[in-house]
């Protein structure tokens, strides 16, 4: 029997309830373990937490744009 069309696949639906499992598991690492960690709060840390996978993430865009177009 063929699905509708707006329905997920199998394989998307598990791919989801991982992810959506993975995100569970590290959000309660973070908010149980995290202040078992000795980190100081700075300005400096702050900036470095929110720009690195943006920088991160541009920059493989940028390879794989590069390896595209040569």
């Amino acid at each position: 029997m063929p699905q509708p069309e707006n329905s997920p696949s199998p394989s998307s639906l598990g791919f989801l309830l991982k992810v959506l499992g993975l995100s569970t598991i590290l959000s309660a690492a973070i908010k149980y373990l995290g202040p078992l960690l000795p980190i100081s709060g700075s300005n400096a840390l702050a900036l470095g937490v929110v720009l690195t996978p943006s920088l991160v993430l541009g920059g493989l865009l940028l390879l794989r744009g590069q390896r595209q177009a040569g």
